[in-house]
């Protein structure tokens, strides 16, 4: 799992995480490092590993130190990397988001509930407006998107980053996180794998350049893909999937970009 997919999951986990559960993970390694995750006080539980019947266990503190009850074994002592707690640390995200799509109208606390303003990103031809909502999967993720949205200023063309699910919003279209950038675990930095103006619709402009020579190509094997319901529901994935049919089916051809081959996938979905 990349750092960006699992900064997603912790995301939807909606709740406190160790190092010790995620501790042979370098994505985690990477987020940490980088300051996606911010330290949050002790875990309030963990699980106990040291019998033959794992279960979890209340995190207490006795004796100067961390630890917990074990029916089994008694007491035991918990180190700082085994009990410190992390959260996904939003106001970073969402400010790296701005830098990397070189936002306006910035705003470093949320609008509302849990909605965010990463900020305006312009296009060719019009302006498209970031927000970041950690999960769009129930109805009142929905009515808390919307209420923070009511205080805005309207804007026709509007893109939800979210890292859970996809329930839809009027007037907005939506784009998980691990779909729009990438994170670089080496460096921390946030690389763009899709274009705002085109997850919105906005009109391209037409530049006078052919299409893609492999345009026909991808368009077949995407939508064979579909018909044969071997298609993926994760952009990336399916991304990727694709590259490696390309390489097989036409290894005489050059592989078309990520960015092409995502915009064909978005194009066969209906620009979903």
């Amino acid at each position: 799992m990349s750092a960006v997919s699992l900064l997603c999951a912790i995301v939807a986990h909606g709740g406190k995480v160790s190092s010790d559960f995620h501790q042979n993970n370098r994505g985690f390694a990477a987020l940490l490092r980088h300051g996606f995750l911010r330290e949050a006080g002790v875990m309030s539980s963990v699980v106990c590993y040291q019998c033959d019947d794992p279960h979890s266990a209340r995190v207490v503190f006795e004796d100067g130190s961390h630890g917990y009850h074990c029916p089994e074994v008694g007491y035991v002592p918990l180190t700082p990397e085994h009990s410190t707690a992390f959260l996904p640390d939003l106001p970073k995200l969402v400010e790296r988001l701005a830098d990397v799509f070189a936002c306006r109208q910035r705003k470093s606390s949320s609008l509302h509930g849990k909605t965010w303003r990463i900020g305006a990103v312009s296009t060719v031809s019009e302006t498209v407006m970031l927000y970041y909502h950690p999960s769009l999967s129930s109805d009142e993720d929905v009515f808390d998107l919307q209420n923070a949205l009511a205080r805005e200023a309207r804007s026709e063309w509007r893109l939800i980053v979210t890292s859970r699910g996809g329930f839809p919003v009027a007037g907005c279209s939506a784009v998980h996180l691990d779909d729009l950038v990438e994170i670089d675990a080496e460096s921390g930095a946030l690389s763009p794998i899709a274009d705002p103006g085109v997850l919105v619709g906005v009109p391209r402009k037409n530049t006078g350049g052919r299409p893609s020579e492999h345009g026909a190509l991808l368009k077949l094997l995407i939508e064979q893909r579909i018909r044969e319901y071997e298609a993926l529901d994760a952009i990336n994935a399916e991304a990727r999937a694709i590259r490696s049919a390309f390489d097989a089916a036409y290894p005489d051809k050059p592989i078309p970009s990520d960015s092409a081959i995502k915009r064909y996938i978005r194009a066969a979905r209906g620009g979903s």
